[in-house]
């Protein structure tokens, strides 16, 4: 039969399962910080839409109060929601 003799040195392979160890966590690390740092890039951009959609919305209210407490005669703004309650249509592209 033949038999092959192989030696397997302890020191050079412990060395090389710790440096496979280190360069992956390494590269694991890096991939994580670049997702941490893309995902705190995404909140600030929800943050700052909201706080626009928020000011919009507080505009909005105040011409509606304006208009209300006018005495000049004004056509009313209506909602998109008003105009589906009142007429039971849906509002399409073609309309």
């Amino acid at each position: 039969m033949l038999l092959a003799d192989i030696a397997i040195h302890v020191v050079p392979l412990g060395g090389l399962l710790l440096a496979s160890f280190a360069v992956g966590f390494l590269l694991r690390s890096a991939q994580l910080k670049k997702h941490h740092k893309h995902i705190i890039e995404l909140e600030r951009e929800m943050l700052s839409n909201h706080s626009e959609i928020l000011e919009l919305q507080k505009e909005k209210a105040q011409l509606i109060k304006q208009m209300k407490e006018s005495s000049i005669p004004v056509i009313p703004l209506k909602l998109a929601t008003e105009d589906i309650e009142n007429t039971g249509k849906k509002f399409g592209a073609g309309q």
